[in-house]
């Protein structure tokens, strides 16, 4: 016998895993979630208080609809708890002029963002150094360097986001399961097993939503597609808080020459750390959520701001006033993985994948919902298969 038994279970119960727990407990779903740890918490890919989130998304038109829907629901969740979820900060994204970067992803990825902006009627503007330097004079933008703002854009607050889905699914009658590892997912032809290290768990339909240990318990065909990456972040003290502040500055994503040279800034947030928020992004060395080293080193600190952060922001001083290491699951496209398990329609695999899923996720926990529960999800999940991946090279 099991010990409980569910329409929908999930597995993972991060960005995403969360969002689905409660739209399926909207729509009347028993659910029960699953997580190795007690969310929100600092071990997978959706804490670090914040994450950048912007309706101009210029890495393809396939995610126009579920980032607009996205922002819908942080209002509705605004408006149902009174919880602050969403700062309309503004988005700046960097470019270097075509031609100028070694990473084929970023070369004018300012034009490419604005035609996809233009054809979706979003607000979006190109502007040049000197335009940049007298309306955001945080950033050091140099004159080869163009840029584009998108006054729609700015952060989501990602743990309290969670914490809020969490908390609106249980009051909906969700199950959540905490502090429970899941050792393996069986389908037969009427529903599906959950063995945990507590109990076992039957249920009509699954959702695996593992962040970071998806390649564990996905089928073999998607954990060739699946990587793991360590993410360093860092929060440094700034001469003047209100200038940092999503009053002030915008977002900013920031690539040159290559991927080494990434930076990503998040404007500070009422209720969070009073220090400036910055990452790059680092994909060169795999690891597991298991074996992955969770400390940040004074090394790396003194590297990161002295490389990255001193030549491109005024006001930003050395004092690292916090860092911590996130988890980016990867696929070899930058793409989504979002499809049904090979072995049984009845489990599907949701990986919103490098690094640019979070602001998506509460629409993509929508549309599964949505297909629990027999309706016409909100977006085109096609583009996402497994089929439009290529495995890499091993």
């Amino acid at each position: 016998m099991s010990d409980f038994t569910a329409d929908l279970a999930i597995v993972g119960l991060g960005a995403v895993g969360a969002a689905t727990a409660y739209q399926a407990a909207r729509r009347g779903l028993s659910v029960i979630g699953i997580d190795r740890f007690d969310p929100p918490h600092d071990r997978g890919s959706s804490h670090a208080e914040t994450r950048v989130t912007r309706l101009a998304v210029g890495e393809g038109v396939q995610y126009l609809a579920p980032v607009a829907r996205s922002h819908e629901i942080w209002r509705e969740l605004e408006a149902a708890t009174s919880e602050a979820l969403f700062h309309q900060s503004g988005g700046v994204i960097f470019s270097p002029n075509l031609g100028g970067s070694e990473d084929g992803r970023w070369n004018d990825f300012v034009s490419e963002t604005a035609r996809i902006a233009a054809g979706a009627g979003i607000d979006y503007e190109r502007l040049g150094p000197a335009e940049m330097r007298e309306r955001f004079p945080q950033f050091r933008i140099q004159d080869d360097e163009i840029a584009g703002f998108e006054p729609t854009g700015g952060v989501v607050l990602s743990e309290r986001a969670v914490a809020v889905q969490l908390g609106e699914a249980k009051r909906l009658g969700a199950r959540l399961l905490v502090n429970e590892r899941v050792d393996s997912i069986e389908p037969d032809d009427t529903g599906v097993t959950l063995t945990t290290d507590a109990r076992t768990v039957r249920a009509r339909h699954v959702v695996v939503a593992a962040g970071p240990w998806a390649p564990t318990l996905a089928a073999p065909e998607d954990a060739t597609l699946l990587t793991v990456t360590r993410q360093a972040v860092f929060w440094f003290e700034v001469d003047d808080i209100d200038t940092f502040s999503v009053n002030r500055l915008p977002t900013a994503l920031w690539p040159r020459r290559d991927i080494s040279e990434y930076l990503a800034v998040f404007p500070i947030a009422p209720g969070m750390r009073p220090a400036l928020k910055i990452l790059g992004e680092q994909f060169d060395t795999e690891t597991s959520a298991d074996a992955v080293d969770r400390t940040v080193t004074a090394e790396e600190i003194t590297s990161f701001y002295e490389e990255l952060v001193a030549p491109r922001l005024h006001g930003v001083n050395p004092n690292c006033v916090a860092a911590t290491v996130c988890l980016y699951t990867n696929t070899p496209s930058d793409d989504f993985l979002i499809d049904r398990d090979p072995r049984s329609d009845r489990i599907m695999h949701l990986s919103p994948c490098s690094g640019h899923g979070f602001k998506h996720s509460a629409a993509i926990g929508e549309a599964i919902a949505q297909l629990a529960a027999d309706e016409e999800p909100c977006f085109d999940l096609a583009p996402f298969k497994r089929s439009e991946h290529v495995a890499p090279d091993r």
